[in-house]
């Protein structure tokens, strides 16, 4: 893997985290896509096992740390080192015991494992924020209403995985991914 080029995009991706996901935020409930998601799902789908893995922990260590809670009854905001990182790890290892069924160069692909992917990560988010709040934490946390924003985020960041297919997979080559070829579509041996 190229990891200087996947270093600058990772840069760019938590910068449109940052900076765009109140900008897309849609809804009372404010379902918001995940443009880091969208990265670990794309190296899910193609890269070598340990280098998921630790893609996927780094983007999520730098999600928690970009990752603010509001405290009950004060202005204070607290962060959490840990759940992003958790989550992405197993949403990970979803996508990648789901690969091998796939067409990894079809954007639908990208698509359909960023929602399973981020669905899977936002329910476990959900479940640690949750644990955390009825262990007396000092967050303000509404597991339900977290929840249903989970669903809808995630469907959102399908759908923004599938646009910005159109970016990260001619990339595949830079990045030093194998070029995986359908087995039904012409597959060289």
């Amino acid at each position: 893997m190229n990891w200087l080029l996947f270093v600058v995009i990772a840069w760019l991706f938590l910068g449109l985290e940052q900076g765009l996901r109140d900008a897309f935020a849609l809804g009372a409930l404010g379902f918001a896509p995940s443009f880091a998601f969208v990265l670990m799902a794309f190296v899910a789908m193609s890269a070598p096992r340990t280098t998921v893995f630790w893609t996927a922990a780094a983007l999520g260590v730098c999600l928690d740390l970009l990752f603010r809670l509001p405290m009950p009854q004060s202005t204070g905001m607290v962060t959490i080192v840990g759940p992003h990182a958790i989550a992405y790890a197993l949403a990970a290892q979803l996508i990648l015991s789901m690969r091998a069924l796939m067409m990894r160069r079809n954007p639908l692909t990208l698509g359909f494992l960023a929602f399973v992917g981020a669905l899977l990560a936002l329910i476990i988010l959900n479940g640690i924020y949750t644990i955390r709040d009825a262990a007396g934490a000092p967050i303000e946390w509404q597991p339900k209403r977290q929840l249903v924003a989970a669903m809808g985020s995630a469907l959102y960041t399908g759908v923004l995985a599938l646009v910005l297919a159109f970016v990260l997979l001619p990339l595949t080559g830079a990045l030093g991914f194998p070029d995986h070829k359908s087995r039904w579509g012409g597959q060289r041996r």
